[in-house]
């Protein structure tokens, strides 16, 4: 069973533009701010970094989530052209400033051959951006945005539930958790950068 979670968040934060881009290109960084991530390692060989989250089930068995991603940088220019993501341009963030740099965690076209040995573990696909915009007094607009990807092999006795419920639920429980992991990556934002306000939302399923 395939299932989608969806979370977006908006900050101003007290950092001159460049400063930011240094801050929120350290991958390792950010992903530790994520309760949920109990591991994030670059593979050299593959090129590639690994995730990997855990959470616990309705009968608290642990869950483990792999994901392998690679990460690059691009600018953003007059244009308030923004990357596609998961929501339309209108719904995105109609108030972005003009001008910044967006980076982007993609997954990776090929899952590389690494030993995944833990009981209920699935690969899943990830796809986050962080735009950062310029604005006056040395402050920075963030944009963040994510989508999950996990297909579930499903067990005794949900696997007798039916199929479009156990998905609604359990996309609402994803989203419900990435949001949870956005504003404790926020919190840490705020502690370190000094975020004046901040906007969240979550959502679950495909647009």
């Amino acid at each position: 069973m395939e299932v989608v979670g969806r979370s977006r968040a908006k900050a101003i934060i007290e950092s001159h533009l460049n400063d930011s881009v240094v801050y929120f290109s350290d991958h390792v960084r950010i992903l530790k701010c994520n309760p949920y991530c109990t591991g994030v390692t670059y593979l050299k060989e593959h090129g590639v970094y690994q995730w990997i989250f855990q959470v616990n089930d309705p009968r608290e068995n642990p869950i483990t989530a792999v994901f392998f991603v690679t990460q690059n940088e691009e600018h953003l220019d007059g244009s308030r052209t923004v990357p596609a993501g998961p929501v339309s341009d209108e719904e995105r963030f109609p108030d972005s400033a003009v001008s910044g740099r967006c980076i982007q965690w993609v997954n990776a076209p090929k899952v590389p051959d690494v030993p995944l040995n833990e009981k209920n573990t699935f690969v899943g696909q990830a796809n986050t951006r962080i735009c950062l915009y310029h604005l006056e007094d040395r402050r920075t607009e963030v944009h963040f945005e994510t989508d999950i990807t996990l297909d579930f092999e499903l067990s005794f006795p949900l696997n007798l539930m039916p199929e479009g419920i156990l998905k609604f639920m359990t996309e609402a429980v994803m989203s419900k958790i990435m949001q949870q992991a956005t504003e404790s990556m926020l919190c840490q934002v705020q502690s370190d950068l000094c975020c004046t306000t901040a906007e969240l939302d979550a959502s679950g399923g495909k647009v």
